[in-house]
């Protein structure tokens, strides 16, 4: 039975693949910079941010776009250390920008301090940046030309990881590099539907508002807002030389805390977004990506608890012969087999689709790598490590994710 399932998962894995690849052949619409710009609100909620934010600052203010035509709203979201003293330093600090600070009288989330900004916005496009986040100079103008479209209701950039120094952020690295390749093809199907709410992704500011704002009792803002622009017919797009630099979690239990609010997040608007699953007036967003959202869940615990349970019995086997059988467990290593009785002794039916299925997500690793424009071979031990144990700890996050769901535990930002 375990055989039949794993030839399933292969087979979709590999037609998935094989839909990926051929979306790079699909030219991105071109699109200028107009010649009138646009205004620009850049909303930084900040909760504790004081060692961060002068940074962020410093990174706006070197933007290659107009100082008139930017507005900068720092949302103090009652911070206990001293980020709103922080951030009237820095408003002093630059004159030339249109700096306001606002400061929430109770902790109400970053959902809310995005609204906050969003309620005392000038611009015509409202981006939100979070506190330990920096653009580069050039990034603002390549995002708004995208906007010529009318039906375009929000542009992302590519996200790389600042720095990386230890192995987590460095796994990440890759991780991050793999992600920005997937909604580049998401973003040339127009079935992108994720908008970086801490990465300034651009909105139009009209369409935000007539749409409701941001909602407030959720996780991941940043996925509901997107689901909900393209519920309502607008299409994000990804512009990948827009490049924003964002630090990530440095240790076990950061990255935890923020994979698990992910996960749940994704599980809450899914199931919100429910009755667009297959509606034709939504296209491929409906019958393709939506659906391919959940089954690609499906696949990943499906695979790795196969694989998982796999291993466990030949450990238990071993233990149990080890204990069983003299000399059984010194003569079990050094008794090397030799090519053909390694080949002879698996079982083709279970290691054939394990195979296939590593050596496509290897090869899109290697794809998504030369797409982004960065090295894989200089860091090659952090995308294996990426390929053999980031899967598992997905898992272990889903589950934890899915119980925290059921039993509705606290939700934090």
């Amino acid at each position: 039975m375990i055989q039949y399932v794993l030839w399933a998962v292969s087979f979709i894995s590999l037609w998935i693949t094989l839909v990926w690849l051929n979306l790079l052949l699909l030219e991105p619409p071109h699109a200028r910079i107009p010649r009138n710009l646009p205004r620009v609100t850049i909303a930084l909620p900040c909760y504790n941010r004081q060692s961060g934010l002068a940074k962020t600052i410093a990174s706006l203010a070197g933007l290659k776009y107009p100082k008139r035509l930017l507005q900068i709203i720092i949302v103090d979201d009652k911070s206990t250390d001293s980020t709103h003293a922080e951030a009237l330093r820095l408003k002093k600090e630059y004159p030339d920008i249109d700096i306001l600070v606002l400061r929430h009288a109770k902790n109400r989330g970053k959902a809310a301090a995005m609204n906050t900004a969003l309620e005392r916005t000038k611009g015509e496009f409202f981006a939100c940046l979070d506190a330990d986040t920096t653009l580069h100079p050039d990034a603002l103008l390549h995002l708004v030309p995208h906007f010529s479209r009318k039906a375009v209701g929000a542009v992302i950039g590519q996200v790389k990881v600042e720095n990386p120094r230890n192995l987590y952020e460095r796994i990440q690295r890759v991780e991050y590099i793999y992600s920005n390749f997937i909604r580049r093809l998401w973003s040339n199907l127009r079935t992108l539907f994720v908008a970086p709410g801490g990465a300034c992704s651009l909105f139009r500011t009209k369409v935000i508002r007539d749409l409701g704002g941001f909602v407030e009792a959720g996780m991941t803002e940043d996925l509901e807002i997107g689901l909900r622009l393209k519920a309502n017919g607008y299409d994000v797009h990804m512009e990948p030389k827009a490049i924003t630099c964002t630090t990530v979690p440095r240790t076990w239990s950061a990255l935890w805390r923020q994979r698990v609010r992910w996960y749940r997040g994704f599980t809450v608007n899914h199931l919100k977004y429910r009755h667009i699953f297959f509606k034709p007036s939504h296209g491929l967003f409906s019958n393709f990506q939506l659906p391919l959202n959940v089954l690609g869940i499906i696949l990943l615990l499906t695979t790795v608890l196969i694989v998982g349970y796999g291993s466990m019995s030949d450990l238990y086997e071993l233990l149990y012969r080890s204990l069983t059988i003299k000399g059984y467990f010194i003569n079990h290593f050094l008794d090397f087999p030799t090519l053909k009785e390694l080949l002879l002794g698996q079982n083709v039916q279970v290691t054939l689709p394990i195979v296939i299925g590593a050596l496509l997500v290897a090869y899109l690793v290697y794809i998504a790598h030369q797409e982004m424009q960065e090295r894989l071979f200089r860091h090659v031990h952090y995308a294996a490590l990426y390929f053999f144990v980031v899967p598992y700890l997905t898992t272990v996050h889903w589950i934890s994710a899915i119980m925290h769901e059921t039993f509705k535990t606290k939700r934090k930002w």
